[in-house]
């Protein structure tokens, strides 16, 4: 029931206002006054003085008048007053409004008759959009029924949705079609008895078939056993309404993928990113179904001039999709590369991507044709789902275009970080590659593993000591064939099985019954106590060092590598003596020979190369073991971490070993330059001399050898510490001649002395 107040400077003859209760507590008040208006007219309540909450929207009458509607929640508060501004630049009305006497529900088919197509439309986006939401009406049983009443009263007989595929966790793939000029889909709801719910997938729409549809696909929930819901869409250009039958029998996912799937890139890629945002079951469901009916390899192999092109390397991770293979084109006819997506329009390529020299496998006749290698990252392709196989398209300037796809790709972080690190030739890398291409990739490759390890599995040999001196710490991968030597030399040496903790952390969990029996039988014969600390997967050097740390006792940690073989007794004991916490002496590292006695470590320096990066090197490498300067005990900007002693409560503070770094390498010195940030010193000790059999096993690791892993990991140092390393190579290079040599963190005769 409306009553006018005394303020009314307007004739409101002309104006017509009603109020109807839309479900439960709220209400809808359409205020109606003739058209052309002078200015913007807004409808404001209030309620003893203060303002309400409201929403509203302005709609044109097919007669050519105006309305506003607006609605709001009655909570019982006297003296509601609905106040109208802006018909012209002075006038207002006011009408008191009385909810309690108001019982009739909103006329569905009548509002919806009223109003131009137009204003229908706007209707219809804020009784399924904003207003149940803001009004808690989204399970207003009442509500539902006006709400699908004025939305039958827009399209009475709405097409079907057909479900076409059954997913994983209750999900299936509708398909149906939209008008061709339906414009991308903004929104869309699922409108039942139980509720009206917002669609959290992306629908897609594909292209406009010859009857002009254009095809929707997307991912709902099963229907219920009995169900009447309505899908709605909307649209740059309208709201569509789809019928969602009752649950039926429906094709399994791999007739489907075997059937349309295996026609229609898009779509399959499409899908895969749905099924990866559903769970982690959905990623490989999607991943299995690529590789068990895989699409067609293309490329384009020719003798001639004419253009041609592989696609050899596409790897899809939380970074993008770093793209990679070789064209051919010497006569400059090519326009574009063009990638597709599963939904949207292709995306232009060719100027991300870093191009280098190539050349192609010999000919039948022996000839090795020039062509141009090329690799780009395109960030946050598919959402990082694992698209396998992508489909570029290169267009020609004569309008033709050849199509590439490549064989199915890796989805694994550990294989994709392999390719990644051959995707360009470590003599055409640049600093600006690694950064643009590589790093983001190897990033996300690097954190994927971290979130994949679970917690290792221990097993013990013997009883360790109960309150050990120091704990030594040695990571596996590989290579076993060093530790028979490895704890003989350790049990022969009291000074070991007196104060040492022995834990091996083993990085390739496909090996433990191997590597558990190699220790067994050496637990047997020697009796030293060791720890078998068994990671679920391989992580790499850093990992496992950490994994190990946290099993640790002792105050003292020393990180040792599996190819360090003792010269003597006493070394571990002489190393952690040599810990100072007083003199700020925070890691030390003993002097590591090569199996002939030659020098492979004295400390570690940092050097830049030609392209301004900072690399590490040891000193006086390749120098007799006897070399004078390399058996003076002295500060040095670093250690190997083949063997580096330090408090286990610094390196836990410091986070340990930074998993960033990928394979193996140069997270022994990010780890020094963390200890010279914490304050501390770092010394060499010479006193101490180990064989190491230099990268035994890092040169298992083919990822490593090919050289990018270890230009990725100097270009990262240098990122993270470059004005570090250059304040602390400037101070070493500058230090007093005069100064002790036991405190002098020099490089003393290192250019003529340093091998290369």
């Amino acid at each position: 029931m409306l009553t006018l107040a005394p303020i009314q400077t307007v004739d409101d003859a002309s104006q017509q206002r009603t109020l109807s209760r839309l479900g439960g507590p709220v209400f809808l008040l359409c205020w109606t006054f003739p058209a052309p208006l002078a200015g913007k007219p807004v409808v404001a309540l209030s309620a003893d003085g203060r303002r309400m909450a409201c929403a509203s929207v302005t709609l044109r009458l097919a007669d050519g008048r105006m309305r506003i509607a607006v609605a709001f929640r009655d909570s019982g508060q006297d003296g509601l007053t609905a106040t109208l501004t802006g018909l012209d630049p002075v006038s207002r009305t006011s009408a008191r409004i009385e909810p309690a006497f108001s019982h009739d529900f909103v006329d569905a088919v009548e509002i919806a008759r009223e109003l131009t197509p137009a204003s229908r439309l706007a209707l219809a986006k804020a009784l399924v959009g904003p207003w149940p939401a803001l009004f808690n009406m989204l399970e207003s049983a009442s509500y539902l029924a006006f709400l699908r009443q004025f939305l039958l009263a827009l399209s009475s007989t709405p097409a079907p949705a057909a479900p076409v595929a059954t997913l994983i966790e209750g999900k299936i793939l509708i398909e149906s079609w939209v008008p061709p000029r339906f414009g991308p889909i903004a929104a869309a709801w699922r409108l039942d008895a139980a509720g009206l719910t917002a669609l959290r997938g992306q629908p897609r729409l594909g292209r406009v078939d010859r009857n002009g549809k254009q095809a929707l696909h997307l991912v709902l929930d099963e229907a219920p056993t009995r169900s009447n819901a309505l899908l709605v869409l909307q649209g740059a250009s309208g709201i569509a309404l789809r019928a969602l039958p009752a649950r039926a029998a429906t094709p399994t996912l791999g007739r489907w993928w075997a059937g349309k799937g295996s026609s229609r890139d898009g779509l399959r890629s499409w899908l895969v990113e749905q099924l990866s945002g559903l769970s982690g079951q959905g990623r490989l469901l999607a991943i299995e179904m690529q590789r068990r009916l895989p699409l067609a390899v293309q490329s384009v192999r020719r003798q001639d001039d004419l253009p041609s092109a592989e696609l050899d390397l596409a790897l899809c991770n939380a970074a993008g999709l770093l793209l990679g293979g070789w064209y051919r084109d010497p006569d400059g006819l090519l326009d574009q590369i063009l990638l597709h997506r599963g939904s949207g329009e292709p995306l232009a390529i060719l100027d991300r991507l870093d191009r280098f020299p190539a050349l192609l496998p010999a000919s039948a006749e022996g000839e090795r044709r020039p062509a141009m290698g090329f690799a780009g990252l395109i960030p946050g392709y598919a959402g990082g789902a694992p698209v396998l196989q992508p489909r570029c398209e290169l267009r020609l300037k004569s309008g033709t275009s050849l199509f590439l796809r490549p064989a199915v790709q890796p989805a694994d972080a550990t294989a994709i970080r392999a390719r990644a690190l051959a995707a360009i030739p470590p003599q055409h890398l640049t600093q600006a590659m690694i950064a643009r291409t590589l790093a983001p990739v190897l990033a996300a490759c690097q954190a994927d593993l971290r979130d994949a390890i679970a917690e290792p599995r221990l097993t013990q040999f013997g009883q360790p000591a109960m309150r050990p001196a120091v704990s030594v710490v040695i990571p596996l991968y590989r290579a076993y064939e060093f530790l028979r030597v490895q704890v003989a030399a350790f049990a022969g040496d009291p000074s070991f099985v007196e104060a040492a903790e022995l834990i091996y952390v083993l990085d390739c969990p496909e090996h433990e019954s191997e590597v558990a029996h190699q220790l067994g039988g050496l637990f047997r014969a020697y009796g030293l106590p060791m720890t078998l600390v068994t990671m679920s997967r391989n992580g790499g050097f850093s990992s496992a060092c950490n994994a190990g740390a946290r099993q640790a006792k002792a105050e003292t940690l020393a990180l040792v590598n599996s190819d360090v073989i003792p010269t003597g007794d006493g070394w571990l004991t002489d190393l952690a003596r040599k810990l100072d916490r007083r003199a700020k002496i925070g890691m030390v590292g003993p002097k590591l020979l090569y199996h002939d006695g030659s020098l492979q470590h004295a400390g570690l320096y940092f050097q830049r190369d030609d392209k301004g990066c900072w690399f590490n090197h040891h000193y006086f490498k390749g120098m007799p073991g006897n070399y004078g300067p390399a058996n003076r005990e002295r500060r040095v900007p670093g250690v190997t971490g083949a063997c580096m002693v330090m408090p286990r409560a610094l390196f836990a503070e410091l986070g340990g070993f930074d998993d960033a770094y990928v394979i193996g390498d140069y997270e022994d010195s990010d780890l020094c330059l963390k200890v010279r940030r914490a304050g501390f010193e770092i010394a060499y000790v010479p006193s101490v001399a180990l064989y190491h059999l230099e990268r035994q096993s890092i040169a298992r690791s083919h990822d490593y050898m090919r050289g990018a892993a270890s230009q990725r990991n100097a270009w990262l140092q240098t990122q993270r510490w470059d004005a570090a390393i250059a304040d602390l190579m400037e101070r070493i290079d500058s230090y007093p001649a005069h100064a002790a040599d036991s405190e002098r963190p020099t490089r003393p005769m290192l250019r003529r002395a340093t091998a290369a």
